[in-house]
């Protein structure tokens, strides 16, 4: 029968915690008693017992009377030449050699040489887990210089880490190590220094997961026996590595023992956050208890005296609250859908937790929303401090989430550093694009699908991820979270934002391994992506679809709303390390407010050609709308609401016809200005929203297109139009002027000038030839436009 050890655990003389503000609270980084761990190893089938406290052997010898156990620590040891700390388990070690040991900690190179001479098994933890990201490639050189046994899968430590880890120490060979030896000028200490021997534990520090990682060796009947196999690198790693969740899982215990050890004499319910608490680890409903267990907490209530204390007012509030709250029926089904089928206490408590913060927090952010639609700026900033308290309860999975996730640029660097080579695990190949509008009528939805469409095409793995109450879309990679509410847009109607299960989206871009985040709005869904990259450290592209400052001062006509406004898009898009605009117009404009020249990037857009083509003009399909056969048709196309500027178009269009031109105008798509357009403008002709085909032949069907708005910065129904082959009138502000060439295949003209507007609709109207002319040369300039070419700059230009 094989040997199996934890080798690497922690017992409560753990008890100088890494974290400054743990250290400050006089916060223990482990309360795990040594003779309960010793039981519970033994349960799950370990050979040997021993305990790796951080420079301390006290928890292995107070199971020293067992004759399966033995000695060992976790040494923290620096490198002298700058300080700079690892950690070395040491196992099957003496009292005094101990002691010999904390006197060598400061110099890793005697500290080598030591446990060599005294023959002692040891190995490097956790290699590339740096809480303070000091370790380089020249640390990791030295490292593989000195020591055989690396640990290859720490129960603790995100296992991508020991992924990493593994496929460095395996890539080494023999000239590596001799380009080592040569560039820090160290000789090797072991013979064939490029094979080392990997070990396993699980690095435990609640005494929650114990042994969910151990060493495997031959059988062997003493430790001797078992550290001889070793030695000789004859073992095999077992079990898992760790995950956020269970480091978070861990954390909650060590943060309960610590607040009953300090608060249980001034707690009457103890009793019952203690079952509370218990329920809880194991991922069950908190307030469902047995006849027996409710039996026992007033039993024990009366015997201790506290009973009376238990039915005072104040503390009678406590208990109905949460129990109301689960004990409702809605609740429990929800829960019991969650948890259905997750096997891992962890992930159930987890979920748990996610289930009723999210509600929470949509609640108070609903107040947000409802406050700021009121104009009561102040008191909604003021509902959103409410969420502090809960963000204090979630501090164990946002600190399990953002501290032990790893640096994806920081190991790379190490591994090419090292052994020239990034593994499969670290290179850009899998984002997630994150929007908060994905079916909806406009650019940003249209940009998103066409580019996930040719990503799927191409084999690129990207994954559209949004929340929305239901998706129709199937033939892209789509992610969607149900939202636990949605809110409208104050000033902007028939526009709902979901408010996205936070936790859970953050729990599934941690879980997916996404090496990159791509944010196409900066609403909820956005915000969420935003916080989970910064929370595990991954690359974040940002994309500039929408002139909302402009937006909302048309909307609210209150310059001071505007402001608000640019104050937070410049917050949000300063927190990313790239930002694609859609126009040189607003790069510049992002310049001046101060975004760095170097991380702005043109987006490369797409058409569909074969589509939107000439080919299929069709003269009586404006007929069915209105169309008289003689009337020249100008044509918008897109969201029909204020901040378009419409009422330009239509004023131009207006004068034409005053002056006996025979012109009409033609728009296509809905929004919420539809119904007053229609009832002012009743000799217009409207379609409603219209798509593929029956879209491509509206435009192909018209005869100039307008587009007088100054906030898009794009403008995809410009391409579609000029792929029609219809020369475009725009306005001189925004990005639209960017895609017309002034006088060659269309005009730009002053922005919310309508006589500037009419005078260039009136020279194509009355000139047919240049009108031709220019639709001739829009298409052709538009011809080499594809969205596989779109999305294969794209994607190469955010690796």
């Amino acid at each position: 029968m094989a040997a199996k050890i934890d080798l690497h655990l922690h017992s409560r003389y753990s008890d100088r915690s890494a974290e400054w503000l743990f250290r400050r609270f006089d916060f223990p980084d482990s309360y795990s008693d040594p003779q309960l761990l010793y039981e519970k190893l033994k349960e799950r089938g370990m050979t040997f017992v021993t305990f790796t406290d951080h420079n301390s052997i006290a928890g292995c010898l107070e199971v020293a009377d067992h004759p399966d156990t033995f000695l060992s620590e976790e040494v923290t040891v620096c490198f002298p030449e700058d300080q700079t700390a690892v950690h070395l388990l040491v196992w099957n070690l003496t009292e005094p050699q101990h002691h010999e040991i904390q006197g060598l900690r400061g110099n890793i190179y005697e500290l080598q040489a030591y446990l060599a001479e005294q023959g002692l098994v040891h190995g490097v933890a956790h290699l590339l887990y740096d809480k303070d990201r000091h370790l380089t490639a020249d640390h990791v050189q030295r490292l593989i210089l000195l020591f055989k046994h690396f640990e290859g899968l720490n129960g603790l430590r995100d296992s991508l880490l020991s992924e990493v880890g593994q496929f460095l120490l395996r890539a080494l060979t023999p000239e590596l190590i001799d380009q080592f030896a040569s560039q820090q000028n160290l000789a090797p200490t072991h013979p064939e220094p490029w094979r080392k021997v990997l070990t396993a534990g699980s690095d435990d520090h609640a005494g929650v997961f114990p042994a969910s990682a151990y060493t495997e060796t031959p059988a062997g009947r003493s430790p001797a026996d078992y550290f001889a196999f070793i030695a000789q690198g004859n073992c095999l790693t077992r079990g898992r590595g760790g995950t956020p969740i269970g480091i978070s899982h861990g954390l909650y215990n060590t943060a309960h023992q610590f607040a009953k050890g300090k608060f249980s004499s001034l707690s009457p319910n103890l009793g019952f956050l203690e079952l509370f608490f218990s329920r809880f680890m194991e991922g069950k409903n908190p307030t469902q208890f047995t006849l027996g267990e409710k039996i026992a907490l007033v039993s024990n209530g009366i015997l201790s005296g506290k009973i009376f204390d238990l039915v005072k007012p104040a503390n009678l509030s406590i208990w109905p609250e949460l129990a109301t709250y689960f004990g409702s029926p809605e609740v429990q089904a929800q829960l019991a859908r969650e948890t259905q089928g997750v096997p891992e206490p962890e992930r159930r408590a987890f979920l748990l937790v996610a289930l009723v913060c999210n509600q929470l927090a949509f609640r108070f952010f609903d107040k947000f929303v409802n406050q700021i639609s009121g104009g009561n700026v102040i008191e909604a900033v003021q509902s959103l401090s409410a969420l502090m308290p809960m963000g204090l309860l979630l501090g164990p999975y946002f600190y399990g989430f953002h501290s032990q996730a790893p640096s994806r640029r920081r190991l790379q660097e190490i591994c090419e550093g090292t052994v020239h080579l990034v593994p499969p695990e670290l290179a850009n190949t899998k984002r997630a694009w994150f929007t908060d509008t994905l079916e909806d009528v406009n650019g940003v939805a249209n940009t998103i699908r066409k580019m996930t469409a040719a990503a799927r095409e191409a084999g690129a793995d990207l994954t559209v991820v949004t929340s929305r109450q239901s998706i129709t879309l199937r033939d892209i990679p789509i992610r969607n979270f149900e939202p636990i509410g949605e809110f409208e847009l104050p000033e902007y109607e028939l526009q709902k934002l979901s408010f996205p299960p936070v936790l859970n989206m953050l729990d599934y871009i941690q879980r997916e391994r996404f090496t990159e985040v791509i944010i196409s709005t900066p609403g909820p869904v956005g915000l969420t992506a935003l916080l989970a990259a910064k929370m595990l450290d991954l690359k974040t592209t940002g994309i500039y679809h929408t002139d909302f400052p402009q937006y909302v001062r048309i909307l609210t006509q209150d310059n001071y709303m505007e402001t608000l406004a640019w104050n937070f898009m410049h917050w949000f898009y300063s927190q990313l390390d790239l930002v694609y605009v859609n126009s040189e117009y607003y790069r510049q404009r992002w310049i001046e407010k101060g975004l760095s020249e170097r991380r702005l990037k043109i987006l490369p857009r797409g058409l569909d050609t074969h589509l939107f083509t000439p080919e299929l003009r069709d003269p009586l399909f404006w007929r069915h709308f209105g169309k008289e056969p003689d009337e020249l048709g100008l044509l918008y196309v897109g969201r029909i609401s204020r901040e378009k500027n419409l009422e330009v178009a239509m004023k131009a269009s207006q004068s034409l016809r005053a002056e006996g031109l025979k012109v009409r105008m033609l728009l296509v798509g809905d929004g919420p200005y539809l119904k007053e357009l229609r009832e002012q403008y009743p000799e217009s002709c409207f379609t409603g929203y219209l798509d593929g085909k029956e879209l491509a032949t509206a435009y192909a069907s018209g005869d100039v297109f307008l587009f007088p708005s100054t906030t898009d910065t794009f403008g995809n129904v410009i391409l579609e139009a000029q792929a029609a082959g219809l020369p475009c009138v725009v306005s001189d502000h925004g990005g639209p002027q960017e895609l017309v060439r002034h006088r060659v295949d269309g005009f730009v003209t002053r922005a919310l000038d309508a006589a500037d507007f009419a005078a260039a609709l009136r020279r194509l109207v009355q000139d047919a030839k240049l009108r031709l002319l220019m639709g001739q040369r829009a298409r052709e300039h538009v011809l080499t436009r594809s969205w596989t070419n779109a999305f294969r700059q794209f994607w190469e230009g955010t690796l």
